[in-house]
């Protein structure tokens, strides 16, 4: 069996509470011989309930020993799922332990972070694998099953760049694939980020992004005569699947250079913004 272990700074936040539930679901409902046995945090959560308490509710071995949890797993899932910054320290130890390695959304704050956790990866040959659940929508991933690449893509989404951009950025990615070629901001307000993407070939993607934390996601598709909505919906258990493969293979689904696109076009966003109305080759943010 496989033994999955939950890896954080502090584990009462959102995606550490929900996702041990979501993988046993996933694992249930797919058949997946793996289990979520174990947990370790670097601290309690502040204002939160203790590491202790967060792992008697979900019935998870706690340790307090990194290198005792790093032996007892099979499979990590590094969290840290609301401030990316927090990957350049806490990634570090799963990725240096060969063992297959999700690490949560957003990969790393920026590409230079980014590709430093991918080499520390590769040193240690550790397979790593990262994503937005947004990618496994299952109508996004329907679209790319029966359609070549669209000529253009529209992203709506809520709150900020730093830490909800991805979930915009990784479905323009999945669907246009990487090689954006420039990349330009509106000046669309202070806490509004509105971008357009250019592809070439009169391939482009926009993307708009409000702090409303009640924006719903939507994302439109078009090969140039036909469009379509693409509805964001019904993703996590999807996702859990995904994660249960790339632990049973050691085969990530989703390629280094596309988690890098990603990182770059956040990277580009937050250049765009300060200089609105100019297009900004992307070759620079890579």
């Amino acid at each position: 069996m496989l033994k999955i272990g939950f890896w954080d700074e502090y584990l009462d936040n959102w995606h550490a509470n929900y996702y041990p539930e979501f993988l046993r679901q996933a694992i249930a409902e797919y058949g997946f011989d793996a289990a979520v046995t174990d947990a370790f945090a670097y601290t309690d959560a502040p204002g939160g309930i203790t590491t202790e308490d967060w792992c008697l509710e979900r019935n998870i071995h706690r340790h307090t020993d990194p290198a005792a949890f790093l032996d007892a797993v099979d499979a990590i899932m590094v969290i840290g799922a609301d401030d990316a910054r927090l990957h350049s320290k806490i990634a570090v130890p799963p990725l240096q332990s060969g063992k297959p390695t999700f690490v949560d959304k957003t990969f790393a704050h920026d590409v230079s972070s980014g590709k430093r956790l991918f080499e520390i990866a590769r040193e240690h040959s550790t397979p790593v694998f990262s994503t937005s659940a947004q990618r496994y929508c299952p109508s996004i991933t329907a679209y790319r099953a029966e359609h070549e690449k669209p000529r253009f893509v529209s992203t709506v989404g809520p709150h900020s760049l730093d830490n909800y951009a991805v979930h915009q950025f990784e479905p323009i990615v999945a669907l246009m694939g990487i090689g954006a070629v420039r990349v330009k901001a509106f000046e669309a307000g202070d806490n509004v980020t509105q971008l357009m993407i250019d592809y070439g070939n009169g391939r482009m993607a926009s993307f708009l992004q409000t702090p409303n934390p009640w924006a719903e996601f939507n994302f439109m598709v078009s090969d140039g005569t036909n469009g379509a909505r693409l509805a964001s919906e019904n993703f996590y258990i999807p996702t859990m699947k995904a994660i249960l493969d790339f632990f049973m293979t050691g085969v990530s689904p989703v390629s280094e250079q596309e988690t890098l696109e990603v990182l770059a076009l956040i990277d580009a966003a937050r250049t765009a913004r300060t200089v609105p109305d100019t297009w900004l080759p992307m070759e620079q943010f890579r």
